[in-house]
């Protein structure tokens, strides 16, 4: 968990909150109201996502995440 969070750290804001509301947050809002709180069309959270989630991969990579 804290190597999750030194990664999260590296990562950009945007990136940081869209994980957090889709993966920590209890319970999960939905992707409607992500889209909204984020102010970004719903159809950009996937890709966002996908984009997000390889950055936090490469970050634990960069700290010796194998």
């Amino acid at each position: 968990a804290a190597l999750v969070g030194h990664a999260l750290e590296r990562m950009d804001a945007r990136c940081r909150e869209l994980l957090r509301l889709l993966f920590w947050e209890t319970p999960s809002p939905s992707y409607d109201e992500t889209a909204a709180r984020l102010g970004m069309p719903i159809g950009s959270l996937g890709p966002t996502r996908g984009r997000c989630l390889e950055k936090l991969r490469a970050a634990l990579s960069e700290l010796g995440f194998p």
